[in-house]
C-alpha cells in the first residue's frame, strides 16, 4: 500500500505544494494577471500592488506571451519583477518540499530493503545450517557438478512434507495442475510459514548451553520429517482429502552453475536396503513460495496415506512436479551422467530420484519418517543457475 501512496504522491505533489504556497494567509483569493492590470488601471502605487503580493496568494502566469500583455497594459517593470520573482518563489519552495519528500520516502524504502534482507538472510543461514547437517558422508548418495575441470559437490537436502486440507486451497483440487500455482497459495504459503517457525524454534541455541537443539543433531536424516510430522494430526482431522506437499527451506541454494548446461554426476548405489536400479535421477525446477520455501512436488492423498505401514500408496502415479527434459547416461547401477537437454533459464533447480515405474508403491510411514524408500524419495541436490 505504501509503494502506491507513494506513486500517487510524486504525480501530484509538486501542483499540491504550488497550491498550497499559493494561498499564503488568504487561501479564499488568488491574485491574478487580471488583479495586477485592475489595481494599475486603478491608479494604485507599485509599492501598493508589492504589498498585496504578501497578504495574498499569487497564481501569476509569467509566460513570455503574458508578460508582454502587462507591459503593454502600462504595468511598471517594478510589479513585473515582483510577480516573477514570487512565481520563482514558490517554485524553489515546491522543489525543496519535493526533495525532502523523496529523500524521506527513500530513506522508508532503503530501511524496508534493509529489513526484507536481514529476514531472507536469517532464512538463508537456517538452510545452510540445516544443509549442512544433512551433507552425504562416505558411501551415501552424491551429486557432483562437473565444470571443466572442477568438481562442485551439491549438498543433500531432506524435503519439509507439509499437507494441506484442499478446501482450504484457493483453487479445486482437480484445477492444481501447476506447481507454480500452487507456490503462491495461501494456505500452502501460511503452512510453510508455520513450517519455517517451527524451524526457527528447532534451531535456536539452548538456554545457557551452548550447544544447538538436539531436535536437528540427534538425527539429521530422521529430524526435518518429523517436524513435519507433527502438522499431519492437525490436518488430517479435518478432511480426508489432502494435498502433501514436498519442499526445501530457503530461497536460494549454496551451489551455483557456471552455465547453463551443466553436467552433474549422481551416484546413489550407497543406499542401503534400496533396489536402486529402480530409481533414476531426474532434473526438477524448483518454484519458489512467499515463505522462503522451495517447492519440489506434490501429491493429492486421502488422509490415511501418510500414515500407514504397508507399501500401498502409488503416490508418484500423479505427483506433480515441475521435471526438465534432459541427456541420461548411466554409467553403472545406481551412477548416472545427467545435463539438461537445453539451456535452463535462472532459476532454482535440483536433482532428485525417482522410481522409472511411476506406479511403483510406498510406504507412507517410511515416505513422512525419511526411512528406506522415503528417504530415497526426499533427497534434492538443489543448485542455482543466476
Amino acid at each position: 500500500m505504501r509503494i502506491v501512496l507513494r506513486g500517487w504522491v510524486f504525480a501530484v505533489i509538486l501542483a499540491w505544494v504550488m497550491a498550497g504556497l499559493a494561498a499564503g494567509q488568504n487561501p479564499a483569493k488568488f491574485l491574478t494577471n487580471d488583479d495586477v492590470m485592475a489595481m494599475v488601471k486603478a491608479g494604485q502605487s507599485a509599492d501598493a500592488i508589492l504589498n498585496a503580493f504578501q497578504n495574498h496568494g499569487t497564481d501569476f502566469d509569467v509566460s513570455p506571451e503574458a508578460l508582454l500583455k502587462l507591459k503593454k497594459s502600462g504595468v511598471p517593470q517594478k510589479v513585473i519583477d515582483g510577480m516573477t520573482a514570487a512565481v520563482k518563489q514558490q517554485q524553489d519552495a515546491a522543489a525543496a518540499m519535493l526533495s525532502t519528500a523523496q529523500a524521506r520516502n527513500a530513506a522508508e524504502e532503503a530501511e524496508e530493503k534493509a529489513e526484507a534482507d536481514k529476514v531472507e538472510a536469517a532464512r538463508a543461514a537456517q538452510a545452510a545450517a540445516l544443509s549442512s547437517l544433512a551433507t552425504a558422508r562416505p558411501g551415501e548418495p552424491s551429486v557432483a557438478m562437473l565444470e571443466g575441470t572442477e568438481k562442485q559437490a551439491l549438498v543433500v537436502s531432506h524435503t519439509q512434507i507439509v499437507p494441506i486440507n484442499s478446501s482450504l486451497l484457493q483453487g479445486s483440487p482437480s484445477q492444481m495442475s501447476s506447481l507454480d500455482l500452487l507456490a503462491t497459495d495461501g494456505a500452502l504459503t501460511a503452512a510453510l510459514t508455520s513450517m519455517g517457525q517451527m524451524m526457527d524454534k528447532a534451531n535456536t541455541m539452548m538456554p545457557g548451553s551452548g550447544k544447538t537443539s538436539m531436535t536437528l543433531t540427534s538425527n539429521p536424516l530422521v529430524a526435518p520429517a518429523m517436524m513435519a510430522a507433527s502438522l499431519f494430526s492437525k490436518y488430517r482431522a479435518a478432511s480426508t482429502q489432502m494435498i502433501d506437499v514436498w519442499a526445501i527451506p530457503g530461497l536460494k541454494s549454496g551451489a551455483v552453475a557456471q552455465e547453463s548446461r551443466p553436467t552433474l554426476l549422481v551416484q546413489f548405489d550407497g543406499f542401503l536396503g534400496v533396489n536402486v536400479g529402480e530409481y533414476e535421477p531426474i532434473l526438477v525446477k524448483l518454484p519458489l513460495s512467499p515463505s522462503s520455501f522451495r517447492l519440489v512436488g506434490a501429491a493429492m492423498a486421502k488422509g490415511s496415506d501418510m500414515q500407514s505401514s504397508t507399501a500401498d500408496w502409488s503416490m508418484y502415479a500423479s505427483f506433480l512436479e515441475r521435471k526438465m527434459a534432459v541427456q541420461l547416461t548411466k554409467v553403472a547401477t545406481g551412477r548416472y551422467l545427467l545435463q539438461p537437454s537445453d539451456g535452463l533459464l535462472p532459476g532454482e533447480y535440483g536433482i532428485v530420484l525417482r522410481p522409472v515405474n511411476k506406479e511403483k508403491k510406498f510406504s507412507g510411514s517410511n515416505v513422512s519418517q525419511n526411512l528406506g524408500e522415503g528417504l530415497v524419495f526426499n533427497c534434492v541436490w538443489s543448485f542455482e543457475v543466476p
